[in-house]
């Protein structure tokens, strides 16, 4: 498997650290004082920060790729990653999928782990297949069309491209 490897690492840990993880970390304590369960992070935030990570700019559209050469899944650790077509455009999408780089972020406790795996759409294609094979919106009432890819596939197959533990880049990075 290739990896990308034109990655700005650097750059993407300052976003982290900046917009994500340190205000989180700052109101950790009173969101469990409180009893609420907060988001964690936007999905708009992961695309950001996967964007500064891989150099690559996103898509000012609602139903297609979230980057132009990636698609962008986040997910709490160890929970499945969620694919989701939309009635009138889901054929462009799952082509573009297929095509597409697939970046997977899973996180944890409050962010203290964030894991950024990587697979090409070709390794994707039993999902997309079996997703295009289940005929979305054949049925005119249909209002959604999810899938999703398990965390456990996307650990096995995905390679490794950063691991963030406390705030900074794990030792244990991939070379």
């Amino acid at each position: 498997m290739t990896l990308p490897d034109d990655l700005d690492i650097e750059k993407a840990l300052i976003f982290f650290h900046a917009y994500m993880y340190g205000p989180l970390r700052g109101k950790v304590r009173l969101y469990t004082a409180r009893g609420v369960a907060p988001r964690v992070a936007m999905s708009e935030d992961w695309e950001l920060f996967a964007s500064i990570l891989v150099r690559d700019r996103g898509l000012p559209t609602q139903s297609g790729l979230d980057l132009e050469r990636y698609e962008v899944k986040s997910a709490t650790y160890g929970s499945s990653f969620e694919y989701q077509y939309h009635r009138n455009s889901w054929r462009e999408k799952l082509a573009a999928d297929r095509a597409a780089g697939h970046l997977f972020i899973s996180h944890q406790d409050w962010l203290r782990l964030v894991e950024v795996r990587y697979c090409a759409g070709a390794d994707l294609l039993e999902f997309f297949d079996a997703w295009e094979a289940d005929r979305p919106y054949a049925d005119p009432g249909q209002q959604r069309f999810r899938r999703s890819v398990p965390f456990g596939w996307v650990r096995e197959n995905a390679g490794l491209l950063l691991r963030i533990s406390d705030g900074e880049v794990a030792d244990d990075q991939p070379e």
